[in-house]
């Protein structure tokens, strides 16, 4: 079992959403953001740190939403994601290591198009209903 912290980051009722590099996990699929908890890691601190390694920002707002778990479609690997809707940053989000491909701002809409897991279209289309 994989243990992740992941960031629906929303401005303007649109969250950033990235077309994942990997070949070996979620291959090809877009994403929200995070990764995996290291050692002596907080699920708080795991968001902190992969939102500025991935994206180069400094979370200033986040909320804890709730825990999931998935299925890789690629692996078959088994993840328990910590999922946070982050409205505040530092920076401009921006693709900062080799995990994305393309990130994009997205309206639910768009989202629901995309090649995306199910419980993360679930759950952006209650959240960006909530005019966030």
């Amino acid at each position: 079992m994989h243990y992740t912290s992941t960031a629906l980051l929303v401005r303007e009722r649109r969250v950033l959403l990235g077309r994942r590099t990997s070949q070996v996990r979620f291959a090809n699929m877009w994403d929200a953001f995070g990764g995996h908890r290291e050692e002596g890691e907080t699920p708080a601190h795991t968001l902190v740190r992969e939102l500025y390694e991935e994206l180069a920002i400094r979370v200033t707002v986040a909320r804890f939403l709730h825990e999931y778990e998935d299925k890789d479609p690629t692996s078959k690997e088994t993840y328990h994601h910590h999922l946070y809707l982050v409205t505040g940053w530092q920076g401009e989000p921006r693709i900062a290591n080799d995990e994305h491909a393309e990130i994009r701002w997205c309206t639910a809409e768009e989202a629901a198009k995309l090649k995306l897991q199910p419980h993360l279209k679930k759950v952006l289309r209650e959240v960006l209903a909530k005019n966030v």
